[in-house]
């Protein structure tokens, strides 16, 4: 069975009247539904490895889009549903979210979940109406999860598959080698690499990249929380091929340093502040290798360096990441010994005009006059040495 056929899959599909969402992923367990899916807050001792931490997104997430919501979920061998209308259920004492047991799933392939979420808020239905829901689940997903997608699952919106935008990092064996940095603090792992991309790159893509347990929590960042503009020079069209990733990774999610929504990095955690510094310091070298692209120094070197930028090729995080710790480093080419060189020079038309007459050979032109001048110097006073 091939790779694609393994993963899970899940379809969402949006319309004015409803947003739904199945997957065939093998469902969830009455347990797990009962005591952290529906249930407000976290318990601490059982986060392990998980992307979400404070216990509120799924649910905040339908409150937000409708007033009602129906879940149905099957494991091979058990199942439960859910069916809610929060205007109602808001106007309870105890907010206990009503779970029915159900039988389960046929077969382990047809495990899985559905939510179906009805009486969209109206901001939420004109949107989809002008059709920008999909098009921004389309591209959150893509870009929040490049690592997850196609490897773990596959998701489809309103039947268009989506396409990760992978962080694409670059090496060039033997002149371009990345950035690279590992470290541990306070039970997180940290894993960096900083380089040049391959490819023509737009602004827009460059700068650095943060995950946290392989979520993206921010994208081509060019301000200061990674530096720019501080410790480092302002962000300038020239370094439009520097990319540099951040990942960490922890067992326990609370000690991540990402805020609550996910989508960005609490300036103040301790594990950032050290990070942060050694990528100023990964990035610093790279900046003056990108800087010396434009004519200040020898053309020579302007085009080796060029050259290089242009001729690098894509190489994987984990590539990088597994390599030991080492600064961003460039080996120019070695120069190939000229064999030849120009000879240009002014002469008398009549001294030309006396060698033509001498070899009989009026139409020569210049150039033929000066290399057979060259040619019999060297034969007649150099020798053979």
């Amino acid at each position: 069975m091939e790779q694609s056929e393994k993963l899970g899959k899940i379809d969402v599909t949006c319309n004015e009247r409803q947003i739904k969402v199945v997957d065939k992923c093998g469902g969830i367990p009455r347990k797990r539904a009962m005591d952290e899916i529906f249930c407000f807050g976290h318990d601490p001792g059982d986060l392990a490895g998980k992307l979400g931490a404070y216990g509120v997104g799924m649910k905040r997430a339908l409150f937000k889009i409708g007033n009602k919501f129906d879940i149905v979920s099957r494991t091979e061998k058990e199942g439960f549903e859910v069916s809610l209308t929060l205007a109602d259920w808001a106007k309870e004492k105890d907010w206990l979210v009503p779970i029915k047991f159900i039988d389960g799933a046929s077969s382990e392939k047809q495990a899985g979940t559905s939510i179906t979420i009805t009486e969209l808020h109206e901001e939420v239905a004109l949107r989809i109406k002008e059709g920008g829901v999909p098009k921004n689940i389309l591209n959150d997903a893509a870009t929040t999860y490049p690592y997850f997608l196609n490897q773990c699952v596959k998701l489809r919106i309103d039947d268009t598959d989506v396409v990760p935008k992978t962080i694409v990092l670059g090496e060039k064996d033997g002149v371009v080698a990345a950035a690279r940095e590992n470290l541990s603090y306070d039970g997180v792992r940290v894993h960096l690499a900083a380089t040049i991309a391959p490819g023509l790159r737009t602004q827009e893509e460059a700068g650095w990249n943060i995950l946290c347990n392989g979520r993206a929590v921010v994208r081509a960042n060019q301000d200061d929380l990674t530096g720019w503009g501080q410790d480092l020079a302002s962000f300038q069209p020239k370094y439009r091929s520097f990319v540099g990733l951040a990942s960490f990774e922890s067992d326990e999610p609370l000690s991540l340093p990402w805020t609550t929504t996910k989508r960005d990095i609490n300036r103040e955690s301790a594990v950032f502040i050290h990070t942060r510094n050694l990528m100023v310091t990964m990035s610093k070298p790279i900046l003056t290798f990108l800087n010396r692209q434009y004519p200040s120094g020898p053309a020579a070197e302007v085009g080796d360096i060029r050259e290089a930028v242009d001729g690098v090729k894509p190489v994987s995080f984990r590539d990088i990441a597994s390599k030991p710790t080492s600064g961003f480093s460039y080996t120019p080419p070695k120069k190939k010994e000229k064999k030849t060189d120009w000879v240009r020079f002014q002469a008398p038309i009549t001294s030309l005009d006396k060698i033509r007459r001498h070899l009989r050979r009026p139409s020569m032109s210049a150039s033929d006059v000066g290399r057979y001048t060259l040619d019999h110097f060297v034969k007649t006073e150099c020798g053979t040495d």
